[in-house]
């Protein structure tokens, strides 16, 4: 009669197999998220130029048109540029006073399903986003420079996309250490 221990071995190699994979796909998210931020921080820097430009301008009466206006996207873009980062540097505020009294296993369980309401909410964002971005395309904004609006708006829909996809990374996180806490209370050796 042929013994079936190898099957749990396999099953864990299997496992592993799965979770390296997952690990290097958050680590190549994390590294296009830090490219954003560094585009994000690069389009920071040149609105701040160019505000100084225009009030240099002003200043010698030579006042430009179109600084608001590139200034005014700037301000939509950057926040949904860098929102996804910030979120996984947990850096967003948050009410955390009654949290911190809870276990680190209740703890874990309350941001796994604060983070799935996150993915919800902002897949909803993200496609009014899309519907929006698909509704202006071939439009242009009533200014003197008459740009294209989808682009203009579409940041609504990458932006709100990356703060999902972060958010599920964080729920994902937070249900590996609710897992790893459960395994721990109930002795399970070898785990957590």
């Amino acid at each position: 009669m042929p013994s079936y221990s190898f099957f749990p071995r396999f099953l864990t190699i299997q496992a592993r197999c799965k979770m390296k994979i997952l690990s290097d796909l958050i680590r190549i998210w994390d590294h296009c998220i830090d490219a954003i931020v560094v585009l994000a921080s690069i389009f920071f820097w040149g609105q701040m130029l160019i505000v100084n430009i225009e009030v240099f301008s002003r200043y010698f009466g030579r006042p430009t048109t179109w600084v608001a206006e590139i200034s005014s996207i700037l301000v939509l873009w950057i926040p949904f540029m860098i929102a996804a980062w910030v979120l996984r540097n947990e850096g967003h505020v948050k009410m955390d006073m009654l949290v911190e009294r809870l276990s680190p296993r209740s703890q874990a369980l309350l941001n796994f399903v604060s983070s799935l309401i996150g993915v919800m909410v902002m897949l909803v964002v993200a496609i009014a986003g899309l519907m929006t971005t698909l509704y202006w395309i071939g439009n242009k904004t009533p200014t003197m420079l008459m740009l294209p609006r989808s682009p203009i708006i579409g940041i609504i829909f990458v932006g709100s996309l990356l703060l999902a996809i972060q958010f599920l990374i964080r729920a994902l996180g937070n249900l590996n250490r609710w897992r790893a806490g459960r395994a721990k209370e109930s002795g399970i050796p070898g785990k957590g």
